[in-house]
């Protein structure tokens, strides 16, 4: 394992078997990238047999599907958790798209899972479901926080809520990619974000 990674073995004490799996899974194709990965690989990983790995998922394919919507659930509900304390709806949908862009283990992890489902998905329909269902919870969950805020008035009725989510969710899918191949800093990342967020939700003058 990489110091830049989160241990699988630390963080998957107390689950059951196919988590810590399918945790040790997210780690080997962060490390190796999804075409890299091979079951023995993960087997090590995980400290157990080819032959349990194999009795909980029969195919490379259903691994890797399986590691990618484990994350995606257990990030979204870290997520949720995270924003629940936050009681301005403005803020909150910051943190949402910020916290993409952060300075985080599992957030390198998961664009890097997120990259390599999006190329795998392109040519295999059995995982297009799986990428099309978490960008369409993305966009959505973005827009749905955007209503919230203009149900109390911080945001205007005029802006179109599912509008401007696609647009702020492409440009954090987009950031993060940058950050990724350090093309550029995440400092550099945030700020384009944060200028298009102000623009996005009609929020001049108003500061982070």
């Amino acid at each position: 394992m990489t110091d830049q990674l989160v241990s699988a073995v630390d963080r998957s004490a107390g689950t059951d078997r196919p988590s810590q799996i399918l945790d040790c899974a997210c780690v080997v194709i962060a490390r190796d990238g999804a075409e890299g990965l091979r079951m023995a690989a993960v087997a090590r990983e995980a400290n157990v047999s080819n032959a349990l790995l194999h009795y909980y998922f029969a195919t490379r394919e259903e691994l890797i599907r399986q590691a990618f919507e484990y994350h995606d659930r257990r990030e979204t509900r870290k997520g949720n958790e995270r924003v629940e304390q936050i009681a301005d709806p403005i803020e909150r949908i910051r943190d949402v798209l910020a916290h993409e862009l952060a300075e985080d283990a599992a957030v390198r992890e998961g664009w890097i899972l997120w990259s390599e489902m999006q190329r795998l998905a392109m040519f295999n329909e059995a995982l297009r479901s799986s990428v099309a269902d978490r960008s369409t919870r993305w966009v959505g969950g973005v827009a749905t926080m955007i209503r919230v805020a203009q149900a109390d008035g911080s945001v205007s009725s005029e802006i179109d809520a599912d509008t401007a989510a696609l647009r702020l969710t492409a440009l954090v899918d987009g950031l993060g990619g940058h950050i990724i191949v350090q093309s550029r800093t995440r400092a550099e990342a945030l700020a384009a974000l944060e200028q298009a967020f102000v623009s996005e939700l009609g929020l001049a003058g108003i500061t982070a």
